[in-house]
């Protein structure tokens, strides 16, 4: 026994050497297994003295588009310096002029000299890019530091325009470290002088130090004998960002909201952003848009702002909460002893009984290393120890194949298990519902209480059928039907729709209005396409030659919106150096979109009055009269009648717009929809995946509050995690668990249709009031659960026609009876039809696929019972047509 001992004990050191060897490998998974160390935690608050500024894409969209003016940043500059902010950082490219409009460079600069607290942003490039001209040497004087620790060394750097660089209190890269986007270098040495961090240098201006005050203390970086900010640094000089949460963990706001907000202010108006609270704050500028700004990876998301890093390297200074990462012999050593406690586990007990004490022992630390995290932000390694005792307890009792075999025979038990137990249910109900049936056709035996219990006992266990069906289901892939002619998917402008369903009208009627001029009002909820309707009506009109100009007029403040729509003169206000034409003016002889045209004024809409009744307006500063020709196409999600009650919307604006209405449906009201929008959505992520029954049954019956894009949100998201998987089927552990969860809240699809069949007793015209009071299902698929309903009661009834059909129709009325026995009796002949009996069900089972077509999946199996008994003789055409 002592010799296995020392074996193991070998084997567990050897297991932590060769665990440091392969790092590089682990590293990643160490670095996911502090991502749910994150996820665990959440996000937290950043700190308060921590804001960001930012322009995104719409904001840029609506002030012009292509490269932001300078002149914004200087207005942003003047309001920060004006409150008083104690540090201001601008994370943007400076490193070229505006050849368009070299004013606004002069402008920017003096304000950068004037506030006297302005940090500018740099960048050390790829090393050896051959598309970068080297201009480190034009870095002044002031701002190069000593190289004060080792670490990262480059020879080029982009730098902000010299006119910039002469005005600034300071100058920072943006860089992070090459081997981890967590880590931060705090200084990148250069031609015999190092740059540091744009984060160090706003530290800097915030603390009122001189670049000569930063020192070296040991590992952490100081900022002078008076300052209590202190950095850690670990080798490479860099440091590890402890993540607060996503940008919104940040005091974070568009400019364009505080731009509005200071100019309220300004006016004496009340603004719901108090931007006198910005006082001593330090403050980041920059854009954030796609293709426009820097992202990198975080433990909350895979495109985080670049510049939000800067904002958690100040946040962390500032709380003293930077990460912690113990030396590499420090990890060995912790998994030395957890392995070792694993193997010893493992030997002085029984197999099973090792393997569960070695895995609490195992959680045990995982969870002390996430408190650890949580309070300390120490970062104690999970992924080395769990290789280290994974395979010593591997080798200690070398069950390594038999582990693998132990999982297949779990998942192929699980399934058994389930079946067999949805098995055992089905043929409980149908002893019970003959039970019942018996007692209701003997009227000298009827027991009311009996009745009673017993149905309430069949519904119960329908309620776990119907769980037990959905698991079962979860793992069958639905089989999209195939389109028709006549009733299949139509396409019309980008518009994917079912052609018997809800969104078909507004089709046609987009069709009836495009080629005119009128203006239409488009109406809708979030989500439910009212821009893609919008571009339909232009490129079906007599304009799709022209310009199609959109604009979101709840995105952009008012002040900014009446130049934005009818463009400024030069000198109109402070910063307009230069005339500039408005939307209306591009969208001359075109349509113009208005989005959220109620998000407007009353008076704003005076003036939006005009050019829509006369096509007349000024430009800003101007008393020209202007006249365009366009059409106007407006949208809203608001309830515009209320809002007319209420006075929110001028009437007669909304008379002039509402020649036409489209009203847009949602989602929940055109569900025929739901499965071409999936198929199309699955399509354009991977051809590959599919869906199963299950989820599609949860997709056609939950409620879809954000309409089609959270369709196609939830979509792309299953497809994801199904892809991380490695699986090509949807399940319904991979779709939100608000959507899954409509299969356990609410009735099934299958009752739903059948107790409204029954209502409507069976009617010639049932099924397709049926699909509309469904939310607009397609009435092929009220047919096929009604067809698939048909059969499964048939074989519970023991292939009795009469029986069955009292099962199905639950009524006593002789037209319903009737009508339920014609159609039962058409399917059945439908489903034998050509077959001969006395053979196996195996040998015509290749040849019969066209029976199960469009049937739902969960009837297939019982199908296979039907034919299987017709083919053995136990029923036949002649016995059901009596």
């Amino acid at each position: 026994m002592l010799k296995q001992y020392l074996i193991a004990i070998l084997v567990v050191a050897a297991l932590a050497v060769l665990s440091v060897l392969l790092s590089p490998v682990t590293s990643t998974l160490e670095q996911q297994a502090l991502d749910l160390k994150y996820a665990l935690r959440g996000e937290i608050e950043a700190d308060t003295n921590v804001v960001i500024l930012y322009f995104d894409n719409d904001d840029i969209a609506a002030l012009g588009g292509g490269s932001l003016r300078r002149n914004y940043y200087a207005l942003v500059v003047d309001v920060l310096t004006f409150v008083g902010a104690s540090a201001i950082g601008i994370d943007a490219h400076l490193g070229e002029r505006q050849a368009e409009y070299p004013e606004y460079d002069d402008l920017l600069a003096r304000r950068v000299e004037r506030s006297g607290r302005v940090v500018l942003s740099c960048y050390f490039p790829q090393l050896n890019s051959q598309s970068i001209t080297p201009r480190s040497d034009e870095l002044p004087q002031r701002f190069r530091y000593p190289v004060l620790m080792p670490g990262e060394s480059r020879e080029q750097l982009q730098l902000p325009l010299a006119e910039f660089l002469v005005r600034a209190a300071g100058v920072g890269h943006t860089n992070v470290a090459e081997v981890s986007e967590n880590d931060i270098p705090l200084f990148i040495a250069c031609n015999g002088f190092s740059v540091p961090a744009f984060s160090v240098e706003l530290l800097r201006v915030h603390q009122h130090s001189e670049p000569s005050h930063i020192q070296v203390a040991g590992n952490k970086l100081t900022f002078g004998d008076h300052s209590t900010v202190r950095i850690p640094f670990k080798e490479g000089g860099r440091t590890s960002v402890m993540f607060p949460g996503t940008l919104a963990s940040f005091k974070a706001y568009r400019c364009v909201e505080v731009l509005r907000a200071f100019e309220r202010q300004r006016k004496g108006l009340t603004s719901r952003l108090d931007v006198a609270a910005l006082k001593g704050k330090i403050v980041l500028v920059g854009i954030i848009g796609e293709g426009r700004s820097n992202f990198v990876g975080s433990p909350f998301t895979s495109s985080y702002p670049s510049i939000a890093v800067q904002g958690a390297v100040i946040d962390n200074a500032l709380n003293n909460r930077f990460l912690v990462e113990p030396e590499p012999l420090v990890n060995s050593g912790i998994a030395f002893v957890l392995g070792l406690i694993g193997v010893l586990l493992t030997l002085r007990v029984s197999v099973m009984k090792g393997i569960i004490s070695t895995l609490i022992v195992f959680l045990a630390y995982a969870s002390a290393s996430y408190f650890i995290f949580e309070q300390w932000h120490y970062t104690v390694p999970l992924v080395q120890p769990l290789f280290v005792v994974f395979f010593a307890v591997i080798v200690a009792v070398a069950l390594e194949h038999r582990i693998v075999k132990n999982k297949v025979v779990v998942l192929e038990s699980e399934k058994a298990l389930v079946d067999s137990e949805l098995r055992a249910k089905e043929l409980k109900v149908q002893m019970l519902e003959r039970e019942l049936l018996d007692k209701i056709d003997n009227a000298s035996q009827r027991d009311s209480q009996l009745t009673m219990r017993l149905a309430e006992e069949i519904n119960r266990y329908k309620k776990d059928i119907s769980v037990l069906s959905s698991r079962v289901t979860d793992f069958v892939k639905y089989e999209f039907a195939e389109p028709r002619q006549k009733e299949g998917p139509g396409l019309y402008e980008e518009i994917l729709y079912d052609r018997s369903g809800k969104m078909s009208e507004v089709v046609k009627l987009v069709e009836k209005i495009a080629a005119s001029d009128a203006n239409v009002l488009i109406l809708g909820e979030s989500g439910t396409g009212k821009e893609l309707v919008a571009h339909a009506i232009h490129h079906r009109s007599k304009r799709v030659s022209k310009p199609f100009v959109a604009i979101n007029c709840g995105a952009i403040p008012e002040t900014l919106l009446e130049s934005e729509l009818f463009g400024h003169e030069k000198g109109a206000f402070t910063g307009a150096v230069q005339e500039k034409a408005g939307r209306f003016e591009y969208a001359d002889g075109g349509t113009i979109f208005l989005d959220e045209v109620a998000e407007t004024s009353e008076a704003f809409q005076v003036k939006l009055l005009r050019v829509v009744q006369h096509g007349e307006f000024e430009r800003v500063g101007s008393s020209v009269t202007k006249e365009v020709n366009v059409r106007i196409l407006a949208a809203t999600n608001k309830d515009v009648k209320s809002l007319l009650r209420e006075k929110g919307f001028r009437e007669d604006l909304y008379y002039r717009l509402n020649v036409f209405t489209v009203q847009l449906p949602t989602l929940r009201e055109r569900k025929s929809d739901i499965p071409l929008l999936a198929k199309y959505f699955l399509k354009r992520t991977d051809e590959a995946l599919s869906v199963s029954s299950s989820v599609m049954d949860a997709f056609l019956q939950y409620s879809w509050p954000g309409n089609v894009r959270e369709l196609e949100s939830a979509v792309q998201r299953a497809a994801i995690l199904a892809k991380a998987d490695d699986r090509t089927l949807i399940r319904l552990k991979d779709i939100p668990e608000e959507v899954a969860a409509v299969l356990h809240d609410k009735i099934q699809l299958e009752d739903q249709i059948l107790e409204l069949l029954r209502e409507k007793r069976f009617s010639r015209s049932s099924i397709s009031e049926t699909a509309q009071e469904l939310g607009g299902l397609h009435r092929g698929t009220v047919a096929e659960y009604f067809r698939g309903t048909c059969f499964r009661y048939f074989l519970e009834s023991g292939w009795d026609v009469p029986r069955a059909v009292r099962l199905i129709a639950s009524s006593a009325n002789s037209d319903s009876n009737t009508r339920v026995t014609r159609k039962l009796i058409e399917y059945l002949q439908n489903a034998v039809e050509d077959l001969p009996t006395g053979v196996a069900f195996e040998e015509v089972q290749p040849n019969i696929k066209s029976k199960y077509k469009n049937l739902p999946q969960r009837y297939h199996p019982v199908l296979n019972e039907v034919i299987r008994a017709y083919l053995q003789g136990k029923w036949s055409l002649d016995s059901v047509d009596r």
